[in-house]
């Protein structure tokens, strides 16, 4: 496996996977002769060929956008800014705490499938408009409607390529929690990794909460935390899964 930054031809590339190589999230790509190689996502053209083939093999995902009238506009910035940023480290956290939760809980979940699912995770908001993401306000109901679907988009745009449905399953309930109040719905579903939800679910969050985002400032580490631990109090967080993020919060997050 090597690492390619400009393919020579974009023909029938396809996404496999991604992986992690010392703390650095990379595309695992196959190309027209059946070889495997790694990007790093920044190569634009390569971004919109990739989210361009997507599309065209699953017309859902073009209904999604026109019911929510929303124009197939691929923001590569967008997926720039996720893959060095934002998605790398939910997948650096979610390591952190399967290695330190307890193996009762962690052996239901393939560490491969869950670095896997955590750095692709936010891969639909690619398709969601730049205006809202980057909006310097808190969201209103018809934009909130619009940003929560990128899990869906996300999962949709990856069921086309060559991914397990263990991942494709973390990336559409990503948002989800053991209330099942999250998103999306679930309509008499069996969530099967439901503690590889939880552990991305909350990286995904811990990771969000010490950014610093247009609209807000880079939380401390302890109101990151104290935001999480009432989502334990409401019911919708393992405690373990909780306690397992503190340590490596206390540890790693300085």
């Amino acid at each position: 496996m090597i690492l390619k930054k400009y393919p020579a031809s974009l023909k029938r590339i396809s996404l496999k996977g991604a992986v992690q190589i010392n703390k650095n999230s990379y595309f695992v790509l196959k190309d027209a002769k059946g070889k495997t190689f790694l990007n790093t996502g920044q190569d634009e053209r390569l971004q919109k060929y990739l989210v361009r083939s997507m599309i065209a093999l699953n017309p859902r995902i073009t209904r999604l956008l026109k019911k929510y009238r929303i124009k197939p506009f691929i923001h590569t910035k967008t997926l720039k800014e996720l893959a060095y940023g934002h998605m790398n480290e939910t997948c650096n956290i979610a390591v952190g705490v399967y290695s330190v939760l307890q193996e009762s809980l962690n052996m239901d979940i393939d560490k491969t499938t869950l670095k896997e699912a955590s750095m692709l995770h936010d891969l639909g908001k690619v398709l969601i408009p730049s205006k809202i993401i980057n909006k310097p306000a808190k969201l209103n109901i018809k934009e909130r409607e619009i940003m929560n679907i990128h899990s869906i988009l996300g999962y949709e745009l990856l069921k086309t390529q060559s991914l397990s449905p263990q991942t494709l399953e973390l990336v559409k309930y990503h948002h989800q929690n053991l209330k099942h109040s999250g998103y999306p719905a679930l309509n008499n579903e069996k969530i099967s990794s439901s503690i590889g939800i939880q552990i991305v679910s909350i990286s995904d969050k811990y990771s969000a909460l010490r950014e610093a985002r247009v609209y807000r400032k880079r939380l401390s580490r302890l109101d990151a935390l104290l935001i999480l631990y009432k989502e334990v109090r409401e019911g919708k967080i393992l405690p373990e899964v909780f306690n397992a993020l503190v340590k490596y919060a206390q540890k790693y997050d300085k």
